[in-house]
């Protein structure tokens, strides 16, 4: 299968290094509007270049496309992919608005291609093993589940790209670009949330996001629980899940099961530091290449993947309600919010 990229930051890196490591896969081309940028990645990877993405599309040996640019992009770049027949890949989060979101949906399933969001924590070992366990019964029933994202970030890593930091095309601070990742855990493992009540504050970068957010939330199933999202925490910590079950209760930090304790005896202690750099807006590229697997066996096989459009939707939806519920300063439902996009 042929991909193309369209951006070349970070993340277009890290969608190139998967590519060229699976064996049944090429990077055929790269489009960024920068030509120097664009010019540098394709010599880096080997690559064809462009500085117009519908001219990239013209193209007749693309199969997948990557879009690695800014959030509030991706609904608009992603449906003129889809319109020219091409499945879709697109990083978090899916878009900042839930109508473009939803908009991008509709294009990929109208032109029967398929749409996938990267989410790669949902690959990792501990995470396959842990949402097993919920689903086998081992946990029971959940209770409570929280998510914390402790991280830190400069404010050089804002002022590098002007995206950074805006609500119009980063969607908001550290809840959407950096904790959006244990939000979508907190979905796949607890359960679909009902309504947030949440706290947002600018307090440690000059930027017109939030750098720190917290959320109390409920369940659909009724469970309750929290999101903590935080760029203030120096020198950087951790991002963890807790759950706790009528079975037992998991832990987990930077994808790795640190305590589980269940009442059939099982337990699991892990005391090895993480290998993780909090303070650096850099990501190992492993679980992006599993997920990438998951996503070119899918198109074979005709099956969805593990993370689709629906699924990558559900974190945006906490997420702008939690931002939501702080601006109004009441609680909101997940579902009133949906309605109320025109979704």
């Amino acid at each position: 299968m042929n991909f193309a990229i369209i951006g070349t930051g970070v993340a277009a890196e890290i969608h190139a290094k998967c590519i060229e490591e699976i064996s049944e896969t090429n990077l055929v081309a790269v489009s960024s509007l920068t030509r120097e940028r664009a010019k540098r990645f394709a010599q880096l990877h080997g690559c064809d270049y462009y500085t117009d993405y519908n001219e990239m599309l013209k193209r007749d040996d693309i199969d997948i496309v990557c879009i690695t640019t800014p959030s509030g992009t991706h609904a608009k770049i992603g449906i003129d992919v889809a319109k020219s027949g091409r499945h879709v890949i697109v990083e978090k989060p899916i878009d900042v608005s839930l109508k473009n979101a939803k908009d991008l949906i509709d294009a990929c399933r109208e032109e029967n291609v398929k749409l996938s969001v990267i989410f790669q924590h949902r690959f990792a070992d501990d995470i396959v093993t842990l949402k097993n366990a919920i689903d086998n019964g081992e946990v029971g029933r959940i209770n409570f589940g929280a998510a914390h994202t402790k991280v830190y970030r400069t404010q050089e890593y804002y002022d590098r790209a002007e995206w950074r930091g805006t609500w119009e095309l980063d969607g908001g601070g550290a809840l959407i670009n950096q904790s959006i990742h244990y939000v979508d855990l907190l979905y796949y493992l607890v359960g679909s949330i009902d309504e947030v009540f949440a706290y947002t504050a600018t307090r440690g970068h000059e930027i017109e996001v939030e750098d720190e957010a917290v959320a109390s939330v409920k369940f659909e199933n009724g469970a309750i629980g929290l999101i903590e999202a935080n760029t203030n925490a120096y020198p950087g910590f951790y991002s963890r899940l807790d759950i706790y079950g009528d079975n037992g209760s998991v832990i987990i930090q930077d994808d790795r099961i640190v305590e589980l304790a269940l009442k059939s005896g099982k337990r699991e202690h892990w005391n090895e530091s993480s290998t993780f750099d909090h303070a650096s807006p850099a990501v190992p590229s492993d679980l992006h290449k599993r997920q990438f697997e998951d996503i070119v066996n899918a198109i074979k096989s005709g099956r969805e993947s593990l993370v689709n459009g629906e699924e990558g939707l559900k974190s945006l939806e906490a997420v702008l309600a939690i931002y939501k519920s702080a601006k109004i300063g009441k609680s909101v439902k997940v579902k009133s919010l949906l309605s109320s996009s025109g979704v």
